[in-house]
C-alpha cells in the first residue's frame, strides 16, 4: 500500500470511530513519507478523542513546526493543553487559533474557561460574553469535542456559583445553565 493509500485508510478508520485502528494506520502513513501536517493533524485528533493529551500536544506541535499558520493545530494543541492543565499555553494556543478564525466559538469558550482556571474572571468575562452571542450548537460541539476531558475546571464552578458571580450580568441564565452543564461531566 503506498502513502496516499495508507492515509486514506487511516482517515476511514477514523472517521468510522475506529480510533486505536488509525493511530497505528496514521503512524505507518507517516513512516512512508505521508505529508506531516495531514497526518499530525488527523492523528492529533485521534489522540484528544481517547484522551491521550500529551501525544495529541506532541503531534499538534510538530504540525507547527512545518506551518506556523495552521490554526486547526493552534485549536486543537489548545484544547489538549487545557486538558493537561496547561492554562496558559492554552491561552496562546487558543488565540493564535481566534486571530485566523474569530468565528470558531468554541475557542472562546475554552479560553474563557482556561481564564478562569487562572483566577482572570475580567478576561474571562469577555470570553463567555462572546460565546453567549454564539448558538447552542457552538455549546453542544464544546461537549461533543471537551466533554471528554477530566479537567475539574474548579474555579470556574465556584465562580458559576456564587450569587453574585460577575458573569450574571453577562450570561443570560439559559448560557450560564449550558456552561454549568458542560462542567458537570
Amino acid at each position: 500500500m503506498n502513502q496516499q493509500q495508507q492515509l486514506r485508510e487511516a482517515k476511514i478508520l477514523f472517521a468510522s470511530g475506529q480510533l486505536e485502528k488509525s493511530i497505528d494506520s496514521f503512524d505507518r502513513a507517516e513512516e512512508q513519507g505521508s505529508d506531516i501536517i495531514d497526518t499530525c493533524l488527523s492523528r492529533g485528533a485521534a489522540f484528544v478523542a481517547l484522551r491521550r493529551f500529551e501525544e495529541a500536544e506532541r503531534d499538534f506541535s510538530s504540525v507547527l513546526e512545518t506551518d506556523s499558520d495552521n490554526e486547526r493545530a493552534y485549536y486543537f494543541r489548545g484544547v489538549a493543553r487545557a486538558a493537561l492543565g496547561q492554562y496558559q499555553a492554552a491561552i496562546l494556543d487558543l488565540t493564535q487559533s481566534l486571530c485566523r478564525n474569530s468565528d470558531r466559538g468554541v475557542a472562546r469558550l475554552l479560553r474563557g474557561l482556561a481564564y478562569s482556571e487562572l483566577g482572570q474572571s475580567g478576561d474571562a468575562e469577555t470570553d463567555f460574553k462572546t460565546v453567549a452571542d454564539f448558538s447552542e450548537y457552538e455549546m453542544e460541539s464544546f461537549k461533543n469535542v471537551f466533554g471528554v476531558i477530566d479537567s475539574p475546571f474548579k474555579n470556574t464552578k465556584a465562580m458559576l456559583s456564587e450569587d453574585k458571580a460577575p458573569w450574571k450580568n453577562v450570561l443570560s441564565d439559559r448560557s450560564a445553565q449550558m456552561l454549568r452543564n458542560l462542567l458537570d461531566n
